[in-house]
């Protein structure tokens, strides 16, 4: 994530803070010793207020991210590694490298999160009533016992079926496991996850209307960042289907023409670029395709050696980067596509040209794909 500092590892996994945790953490320390502890505890004064808003606002974050590393060595033990946990405004995102495969691992990884903020709870909360009975100072009670109380409302709110929050992690892979269908599963999970978002946005507007502005800009800002992640979530997905599962066959263009390598480059011009409006062509020479021709290199023949240069001389010969096979992904032609120079690739079977695939072709087919399969 931009804007993001690694401040430490733990089990290989990179802890990072991004500079808009400084933000929410300044602002739970401002409303915790602004608002909460002066209304219900007047008696303590300016500096414990301020003390114990900071320690609450830290001890939170220490909450989140052990929330986050519950989910990532639970996804780690199952095969899914994790390259960094990222605490940031809206609390904490563990980036975890691929989906699960199977429903079961989707919902150990989901509930992992909201078990362990469950737990931390009700230890804050036990510690509280202990220290409570033996005397301690009331002010460390209530500090445990106010992380232990929000703990458990991390908790809850966590589970609501919305995806990406854990409870629309728990729904997609009980609707995955019945269904046997993640893309339909995460759709439904992502659309009650843009619901959620948006009501919550709603929610927020009727708190403004009323007074309440801080807190009616908190909520809106939350639902509006739910309903994009659900969203973006779900066309990350679909965009991950593509380019691991779908093979180049589905998108391929397999009407070629193509263009024999003893024909003119002014013939090249007249009869093929012009005539088909395309800048690449295929080379055959005696049933064999060995070599492509493009606009760029006609370019590098002068106008007037045209008609006496033959496409033959100024084609580019066939190379690995310029062929894939029918059953390659398109993460496997990717790199190709963008780093071959031409933009394009001939997708053959041994000697035999079965179609060709542009960036445009794979464009075009990602944008389709998401239109016909949109959430929502």
């Amino acid at each position: 994530m931009r804007g993001s500092y690694v401040i430490g590892r733990i089990k290989g996994i990179d802890i990072e803070i991004n500079v808009s945790w400084l933000l929410i953490f300044a602002l739970m320390t401002v409303m915790l010793a602004t608002g909460y502890f002066p209304q219900s505890y007047p008696d303590w004064g300016p500096a414990l207020w301020w003390l114990l808003g900071a320690l609450a606002a830290l001890l939170l974050f220490g909450s989140v991210l052990l929330h986050e590393l519950s989910h990532s060595l639970v996804s780690i033990s199952l095969g899914l590694p994790v390259k960094r946990i990222t605490l940031f405004i809206f609390g904490g995102v563990a980036q975890i490298e691929g989906e699960p495969d199977e429903p079961l691992k989707e919902l150990k990884i989901a509930l992992a999160g909201p078990a362990m903020s469950i737990v931390l709870g009700l230890v804050f909360l036990l510690l509280a009533g202990i220290l409570a009975a033996a005397g301690t100072p009331e002010y460390v009670s209530v500090l445990l016992g106010y992380l232990g109380t929000i703990n458990l409302m991390l908790a809850i709110f966590n589970l609501v079926p919305a995806f990406p929050l854990d409870g629309g992690r728990v729904l997609r892979s009980i609707l995955w496991y019945f269904k046997g269908d993640m893309q339909g599963a995460t759709r439904i999970a992502a659309s009650a996850g843009a619901a959620f978002g948006y009501s919550l946005i709603f929610l927020g507007i009727f708190l403004l209307l009323g007074g309440n502005l801080v807190n009616g800009i908190w909520m809106a800002f939350i639902g509006w960042f739910i309903a994009q992640a659900a969203q973006s979530s779900y066309q990350q997905m679909m965009l991950t289907d593509i380019f691991t599962k779908i093979p180049v066959r589905e998108f391929m263009t397999t009407q070629v023409v193509v263009v024999d390598y003893f024909i003119s480059v002014q013939d090249l011009v007249d009869n093929y670029i012009y005539k088909h409006k395309y800048a690449f062509f295929p080379v055959r020479q005696q049933n064999e395709i060995t070599g492509i021709v493009s606009l760029n290199n006609v370019r590098n023949v002068a106008q007037a050696d045209w008609s006496q240069t033959t496409v033959g001389r100024i084609a580019t010969p066939l190379q690995e980067n310029l062929v894939v096979s029918a059953d390659e992904t398109v993460a496997a032609v990717m790199n190709q596509l963008f780093a071959n120079g031409v933009g394009r690739v001939l997708v053959m079977q041994g000697p035999q040209l079965l179609g060709l695939v542009s960036r445009t072709d794979v464009l075009n087919y990602m944008r389709i794909h998401g239109q016909l399969n949109k959430a929502g």
